[in-house]
């Protein structure tokens, strides 16, 4: 596991320019779609499971997942339930 100074929700706030972490929530079916891409380019080995855990339960409302790939599946599921095609 590389070291992170950010952790993933702040990443992928920066990389959504969300000038706040909470806007993360309010992204519209497309930046949602965006946003998935953003994390399927992702190694889940690079973020601890807490992390993995930490955005599919903000981001989804999700149970906790397992491993670090199960909550990386379940985030982009749910990311991609709107219109991603």
């Amino acid at each position: 596991m590389n070291e992170k100074t950010q952790s993933l929700l702040d990443e992928a706030a920066a990389f959504m320019e969300c000038p706040c972490l909470s806007d993360l929530r309010f992204l519209t079916p497309y930046q949602r779609c965006v946003l998935a891409a953003f994390f399927s380019r992702l190694n889940t080995k690079d973020y601890p499971l807490s992390e993995w855990n930490d955005a599919l339960e903000y981001l989804t409302h999700a149970k906790k997942a397992h491993d670090s790939a199960t909550a990386h599946e379940l985030l982009l599921e749910h990311l991609r339930a709107l219109q991603c095609g």
